[in-house]
């Protein structure tokens, strides 16, 4: 899927972060995975990631390929599509969003939302920038632009992440929670708060502050 503006996922480049986040990184983190069966093999799939490190991105997208042979899409700041990039992270599938200045962004958002609702996995952090070891509170412009009032129900999972403490292989565990419907009946703010909570129960972390 492609616009004027995004070049679309390429064959090349995905396989290449996959390569990365399920081969070289396991020099550097020992990991473990649950639940990615739970990805349905086929359909609208909004992916809700709960964001550690950076190296979330390849850790996760990879998984997900890995386990379910579906290659996720994911929205990314915009400071990753950087000109001495070459467009590389457009190629792996991220969307490019402005966090300062979201206005900026609204054709990205609508093509997030035609990936999405074309069938496809795409990845959102709702925190939109990393908090490791604690929660932050889950942003609803961002879900509810993306997710809109579907026509069709879209499954929603929850996804978390926790890691060890150890320096050399930092032992990993990523956890996904079941696909729940979302439905143009539901309430965005109500139901991501509660697919945040979901979130940090997955990570073994508390949301309760934010709720």
């Amino acid at each position: 899927m492609k616009t004027r503006k995004h070049p679309g996922q390429t064959w090349l480049a995905t396989t290449l972060i996959y390569f990365f986040g399920w081969i070289v990184f396991r020099l550097f983190y020992k990991i473990i995975v649950h639940g990615v069966e739970n990805i349905p093999k086929e359909g609208s799939v909004l992916v809700l990631v709960k964001h550690q490190r950076l190296a979330d991105i390849p850790l996760g997208s990879s998984a997900i390929f890995k386990k379910s042979g579906r290659r996720p899409w994911c929205l990314m700041k915009e400071s990753l599509n950087h000109p001495y990039m070459f467009g590389y992270f457009l190629k792996c599938g991220g969307i490019p969003i402005d966090r300062k200045n979201p206005e900026k962004s609204k054709e990205s958002f609508a093509f997030a939302k035609k990936v999405l609702h074309g069938g496809n996995v795409v990845c959102l952090f709702p925190e939109q920038t990393y908090f490791p070891g604690k929660m932050g509170k889950g942003k609803v412009p961002g879900f509810r632009l993306i997710a809109g009032k579907p026509e069709t129900p879209i499954h929603v999972i929850c996804f978390g992440f926790e890691y060890g403490r150890k320096k050399w292989r930092t032992p990993i565990t990523m956890r996904m929670g079941k696909p729940d419907l979302f439905t143009k009946d539901h309430e965005a703010e109500i139901y991501l708060n509660q697919k945040m909570n979901e979130i940090a129960k997955l990570s073994n972390l508390d949301y309760s502050e934010h709720s």
